[in-house]
């Protein structure tokens, strides 16, 4: 499982999901990808998802929905996201 988090997490940076996170969280981020021994490494890369930008431009549309089969397998709640229209007044 720890090995599909993170190529799931890796395929999110590169794809720009995280851009808007702070340096410090980006480096947390990181060095949890780095880390081998942690055994919790994977659900708190997996916190990260939550916090992800799916709507930013270049983003294939199917990490969101790769995010969420995945959460949903392990047992953690999907990512809800509500896409806000701009409505005339």
């Amino acid at each position: 499982m720890q090995k599909q988090v993170m190529a799931i997490t890796r395929n999110l940076l590169s794809n720009g999901v995280f851009n808007h996170l702070s340096d410090a969280a980006l480096a947390r981020m990181q060095f949890l990808l780095l880390s081998r021994n942690n055994s919790n490494a994977d659900m708190q890369l997996m916190q990260y998802w939550y916090s992800g930008n799916y709507f930013t431009a270049g983003v294939p549309q199917d990490l969101l929905h790769t995010c969420n089969m995945f959460l949903m397998y392990a047992g953690k709640p999907a990512i809800d996201v509500f896409m806000c229209e701009d409505a005339e007044a």
